[in-house]
């Protein structure tokens, strides 16, 4: 394989956005570009005619770099010796469908818009470092989430931005014909058909699905096209296809899922779907086969305020979920009862958080005192129990530390805590040389040894990265600013 491939293959596949010595090489190729790429090396390669890829290459003396880069790739793709082959034997052949509305793996990739997305992009990454078998559901937003700017005067402008999906680490999920494959979901007025999506982010998949697709009509094309965007029924019409389609495309590519892990609300539809799959392959009713799919499911809230919730009116939910109701053997009240607090209050909206609850028999908050405020806020599901008793726990949210960390602090310590020290940083000893390190390390100047010193070289990076991006945006840039005289590129 020639050096262009092995760079194609390296930009394909996530993984690189946490190992720094393939960011460095995209950086390296072109500086410039790669700023003006968005740090997307799909895009970087796209922009470099190979004849040209293959001179830099070799002007830059990046070869053997490339090459140990891509060969440290296929070994950790290849790897059997992992502590997922010791402890997630039966996840093989059944592995978690993790759903969430949105996923933050890279800024490139613009399917997220905050804090929940992040943790669902970590979820992926510390999964395939683990090598525990996990597959991301979620959807294909064309414009992504909105970009903010500021003015001149500091009020702050949205913008949406279409994207290429040439320039995207995405590929076309094919069916058996060599088409890109396509669920349907059905609505009482329609039919709405979704195409598929597939991302790799190292050992693990994200599936992502796309209603842009020849067959639907205009306003259901559009219903991907924004993350957040919309009405309430394109809101509802969203989730019916993260979660009956997601569950549906899973199907389509042969995966069955063991446990469905739900992050947040947003796909709670998922689990009606896995008991209807249930109830088809096995004659059984719903109330036969409810306490199976709970189960299997793990609920995961987030939002610690009523209106951070979904909540739909009685005839938005008909509308959206009929022709499943009908399958699922449950009358429209039974249907509403699952999403209401009070299934005897026929005012009270259908919530997508209350139907994650009732649906899953593991349940959690994001930290210990976002449980507690979540065993406070929902205890009226559980009227019996005292708050304490309420059956939601709480798993504190952590982050993917490689994606994290800046490049010098990752190649620090390497040097000093050893090449394999991510997959022992939860060992005590292994921090104990972070005393040997002298604090010019971490500074640049002469100083102390310190455990604690500061991180002068990020910080710096990171002051560096924000010049670029207000050098690049005129509109940044008031009449009191000035663009940096010179730029140079961040490590990340």
């Amino acid at each position: 394989m020639g050096t262009q491939s092995r760079l194609r293959e390296l930009a394909r596949n996530l993984y690189w956005t946490w190992h720094p010595e393939a960011v460095e090489i995209f950086r390296d190729l072109d500086p410039s570009l790669w700023r003006e790429a968005n740090h997307n090396p799909v895009e970087l390669l796209s922009r470099i005619p190979e004849e040209r890829l293959e001179e830099k290459a070799v002007e830059l003396a990046l070869e053997a770099r490339i090459s140990q880069a891509f060969h440290q790739m296929q070994n950790y793709l290849d790897a059997e010796d992992t502590w997922g082959m010791w402890h997630a034997g039966p996840l093989r052949t059944s592995p978690v469908a993790y759903f969430s509305a949105e996923f933050g793996l890279h800024e490139s990739l613009p399917i997220y818009s905050g804090g929940l997305g992040i943790l669902a992009g970590d979820h992926l990454k510390a999964a395939s470092d683990l090598d525990v078998p996990l597959v991301g559901v979620g959807l294909f937003y064309a414009l992504g989430y909105f970009s903010q700017r500021i003015d001149p005067e500091g009020w702050q402008d949205e913008e949406y931005f279409a994207t290429s999906v040439d320039m995207l680490p995405i590929e076309r999920v094919t069916d058996d014909g060599g088409g890109q494959l396509r669920v349907r979901v059905q609505a009482r007025d329609r039919e709405i058909f979704a195409g598929v999506w597939s991302a790799e982010v190292g050992r693990s998949r994200l599936i992502l699905l796309d209603t842009d697709v020849e067959g639907n009509a205009d306003e259901c094309r559009k219903l991907t096209a924004q993350l957040y965007g919309g009405d309430e029924r394109t809101r509802i019409r969203q989730e019916l296809v993260l979660g009956v389609g997601g569950m549906r495309a899973l199907e389509a590519m042969g995966i069955s899922p063991g446990v469905l892990h739900l992050n947040e609300g947003h796909s709670a539809f998922a689990i009606l779907e896995m008991a209807r799959s249930l109830m088809q392959r096995d004659g059984r009713s719903f109330a036969e086969i409810e306490e199976q799919v709970a189960g299997s499911t793990v609920f995961t809230t987030h939002t610690p305020v009523e209106a951070g919730h979904d909540r739909f009116a009685p005839e938005l939910v008909e509308e959206t979920l009929a022709p499943l109701r009908e399958q699922l053997g449950l009358s429209h009240e039974e249907l509403m009862a699952l999403g209401r607090v009070d299934p005897e209050d026929e005012g009270e909206p259908f919530c997508m958080t209350v139907l994650g609850l009732k649906m899953a028999r593991f349940r959690n908050g994001v930290s210990a005192r976002h449980g507690g405020v979540s065993r406070s806020m929902w205890q009226g599901l559980w009227p019996d129990s005292r708050e304490s008793d309420v059956p939601i726990g709480h798993v504190t949210n952590g982050v993917h530390v490689a994606s994290w960390l800046g490049s010098p602090m990752v190649h620090l310590y390497r040097r000093y805590l050893g090449q394999d020290w991510q997959g022992k940083m939860h060992e005590l000893d292994t921090w104990a040389a972070v005393d040997e390190i002298d604090e010019a390390e971490f500074t640049g100047r002469p100083g102390r040894r310190a455990a604690h010193a500061g991180r002068a070289g990020d910080r710096g990076s990171a002051l560096r990265q924000t010049g670029d991006i207000v050098a690049r945006e005129p509109s940044m840039t008031g009449p009191y600013s000035e663009s940096p005289s010179s730029a140079t590129t961040s490590e990340r």
